[in-house]
């Protein structure tokens, strides 16, 4: 499971200051700070026992930290200090570095304090020229974790991804081209891992589930209503629901993408849709046509957005309103249910024609702010289109899933990127805003962020 594999963040904090700017406000300022981070209980916090302020005592330090991984380096200017003792830090330890720049108290005419800004401007030009990626922050101790936890979650997600895998069941779909993915640039930027698991080993192991396994499970599905679909196409779903989690546990799957069509229908008799909204409502986010970088986006999404994603089509939008409907056969959660409003388990919309077999489960979105994103390969490597808006409530207008969104970008500017720079069709909506932290992420993982103007 996803949320099972998140480990807590090291950061090693490492205040710092020249000796001649040091003063009695020094080491409570350290002690305190310590304290403060320390209340965050996903975070491990790991520090030298004093203030450096010498090459030496980098140097020290250096060796302390040399076996140990280090998630995030904040890099505390306790008062001013030249650019070697940082120099000396940055090249041993490998990770993030967030340089932290305290509130020059009010001046009365006597000597500079601390002098931390200053500090943070010296510093912060050594690290361009050692091209290492870093971020500025400047803040109280008490107000530290207002700035420095969106980071701190953006790294544990990227921390978390590289113990993630992927179960792709089948391939993609015929003739989605949009599904096709890199799988070694998808090692090398997130760490993830693809397992190929072969469609006749799902439909053999729906077949070998038990009796008093369905009948388990069987109370959870008859409390939900049906729309023409049989007893027969029940069963079936929940033997394949049980074995795509059997899978899952066999080979340590997070997350699906499954070829869902043709051969589920054909061979197997049901659609898939309803089984990968109940997979992703137990938290094994799956993702529909076989479509891996979509899988992966809702793996990020939901790591972010503390949300199910919604896996999705965009099928319409009005310039007018500013608005658009995205869509998907019936494969969303539950937990995206509108308020006031039931699922119900129903025929498939296209299987053989159209309202032949089931089983997708039907219901429109619920309403609020949402991040819509599209994550996949462009002319000059992995990209990421990003925007936000409001979605508001939406009636049953068509079979599955729809939701009508208001974009907070210009709907027309956002056709023409998604038309003219040739992004696919698939997309991933989550009901939080997210977007500075999916902007963080793409800067920590040199990923191209597409954004379209208002």
């Amino acid at each position: 499971m996803i949320l099972e594999k998140k480990e807590k963040l090291r950061i090693a904090y490492l205040p710092l200051a020249k000796g001649t700017w040091l003063n009695e406000k020094g080491n409570s300022n350290r002690e305190q700070s310590i304290r403060e981070l320390k209340k965050n209980p996903d975070v491990e916090v790991v520090s030298p026992d004093f203030i450096i302020t010498t090459d030496d005592e980098a140097y020290r330090v250096r060796e302390l930290y040399k076996d140990i991984r280090i998630d995030l380096m904040v890099v505390h200017f306790i008062g001013f200090v030249p650019g070697s003792v940082l120099s000396i830090l940055a090249t041993a330890i490998q990770a993030p570095i967030v340089l932290w720049s305290i509130p020059e108290p009010p001046m009365s005419g006597g000597r500079l304090e601390s002098n931390s800004f200053c500090g943070s401007n010296l510093n912060a030009f050594i690290l361009t020229k050692l091209q290492r990626k870093f971020k500025y922050i400047l803040s109280s101790t008490e107000k530290i974790w207002e700035k420095l936890g969106p980071l701190v979650k953006v790294l544990s997600v990227i921390k978390t991804m590289r113990k993630i895998k992927i179960g792709l069941v089948g391939s993609r779909v015929p003739g989605f081209y949009t599904s096709n993915f890199n799988e070694m640039e998808l090692r090398r930027i997130f760490g993830v891992e693809v397992h190929y698991v072969t469609l006749i080993e799902v439909i053999k192991e729906a077949e070998k589930i038990k009796q008093n396994e369905i009948d388990s499970a069987l109370p959870a599905f008859k409390d939900i209503e049906r729309d023409k679909v049989s007893e027969e196409e029940v069963i079936k779903n929940i033997r394949l629901y049980l074995a795509l989690k059997k899978i899952s546990i066999k080979y340590d799957i997070d997350a699906y993408a499954v070829k869902c069509w043709p051969e589920f229908a054909e061979y197997y008799g049901i659609g898939v849709c309803s089984t990968l909204s109940f997979l992703s409502t137990d938290g094994i986010i799956s993702a529909c046509e076989g479509d891996i970088n979509g899988a992966v986006t809702m793996v990020i999404n939901y790591m972010l957005g503390s949300e199910v994603p919604f896996f999705c089509d965009f099928i319409t939008y009005d310039e007018s309103n500013n608005t658009g409907i995205v869509w998907h056969c019936g494969a969303a959660s539950s937990t995206l249910c509108r308020e006031n409003c039931k699922g119900k388990l129903s025929l498939h919309g296209s299987i053989d024609g159209g309202n032949k077999k089931g089983v997708i489960y039907e219901f429109p979105l619920k309403d609020g702010p949402v991040t819509f994103c599209n994550f996949g390969e462009g002319k000059n490597g992995h990209r990421l289109l990003v925007t936000t808006g409001n979605a508001f409530e939406t009636q049953q207008i068509i079979k599955g899933n729809p939701l009508n969104v208001k974009f907070d970008c210009n709907v027309k500017e956002l056709i023409n990127t998604i038309i003219y720079q040739g992004f696919s069709h698939h997309y991933v909506l989550v009901h939080s805003n997210i977007i500075s932290e999916l902007q963080e992420l793409c800067s920590l993982l040199d990923i191209e962020v597409v954004t379209v103007k208002q």
